[in-house]
């Protein structure tokens, strides 16, 4: 059990990047103060976490109207996990807004935390053997507590930490997400060339 959790748990980690999410939180937040930086965390994780789930049913029904297969999802779905990782190392991060109003929504929710990673990622678990839906969920879940929790403590790691180390440690997540969306690629050629046979 514990080893499947594993398995729906460290790609949904990479992919959210719970770490690299704590500098572009508090640089999106950066004219709010302490008490509403908490508030906005709060909305937003919980608002990402009714999208991604809701997405991973929907996503499930799609495959089956649109006559998609797991392998075909898994190709794609690497390849735009890779190009998402490439762009994030080369480029200059996330994108942000600073709407007081909306931020918690957009950009936070969606799409820094509910984003192409993040879906793709739980859409490729929940159709893989073995783990499904369920496994997928509770991952995710445990997930998005941690995440919970970095972005409420955001003042107070960023001061420990410091905002550059955190975002050096960030781009080293995105190479791991690198890593499996390669290896999503990998296993879905696989399981297409078996499919030929």
């Amino acid at each position: 059990m514990l080893d499947k959790f594993i398995q729906v748990f460290l790609p949904l980690f990479v992919a959210l990047d719970p770490i690299g999410m704590v500098p572009l939180f508090l640089a999106v937040t950066g004219s709010l103060d302490s008490a509403q930086r908490k508030r906005i965390a709060v909305q937003a994780v919980l608002t990402a976490t009714l999208i991604a789930l809701g997405f991973m049913f929907v996503g499930q029904i799609l495959f089956t109207y649109l006559g998609i297969s797991p392998a075909d999802f898994r190709i794609a779905g690497g390849v735009l996990l890779l190009v998402f990782a490439v762009l994030d190392v080369v480029g200059s991060g996330k994108p942000a807004v600073h709407e007081p109003d909306i931020v918690g929504l957009v950009p936070l929710a969606t799409p820094l935390i509910a984003g192409p990673a993040t879906l793709t990622t739980i859409l490729v678990l929940s159709s893989q053997a073995g783990l499904g839906r369920t496994w997928t969920a509770a991952g995710l879940l445990v997930n998005f507590l941690v995440l919970a929790f970095m972005l409420r403590f955001a003042d107070a790691i960023a001061r420990v930490v410091g905002v550059k180390p955190m975002s050096a440690v960030a781009k080293v997540v995105t190479v791991l997400l690198a890593a499996i969306a390669v290896n999503f690629i990998r296993l879905g050629v696989t399981e297409v060339v078996h499919q030929w046979k």
